[in-house]
């Protein structure tokens, strides 16, 4: 079974990039620009992970992290937080919204794929 991951980035070339390394892997890829539309995407489509970008708008990821870890539907999705932001910087955040790791961008397709498959498998 193919697994469903939802990219949510507002910079058209990232979320594009990224869209094409997992799909050439063989992952379904669901995207969103903004958070709003990733809470909605999440919350109707239930993804097996999703890779999210901390400054978006309408709703910054950290906040769309911290909404969709406190819903009963959508508590078990892991997310991985990927951002240009230092994890130094973002540490203090990923205590209030639980994000499952973390990603610096700019990443490689190995280290991209190596986060994913520690969540999803193959």
């Amino acid at each position: 079974m193919t697994k469903k991951i939802l990219v949510a980035d507002d910079e058209p070339d990232i979320l594009s990039m990224t869209k094409m390394m997992l799909e050439k892997n063989g992952y379904q890829v669901l995207t969103a620009s903004n958070g709003v539309e990733a809470l909605r995407t999440a919350e109707s489509e239930l993804p097996d992970l999703v890779l999210l970008d901390v400054v978006m708008p309408a709703k910054g990821g950290w906040e769309v992290c911290k909404i969709l870890k406190s819903q009963e539907k959508t508590k078990h999705i892991p997310i991985i937080i990927f951002t240009v932001l230092s994890w130094s910087f973002s540490e203090k955040y990923a205590e209030y919204s639980k994000p499952n790791d973390y990603l610096q961008k700019p990443f490689t397709v190995e280290g991209l794929l190596s986060k994913v498959k520690q969540y999803v498998g193959e």
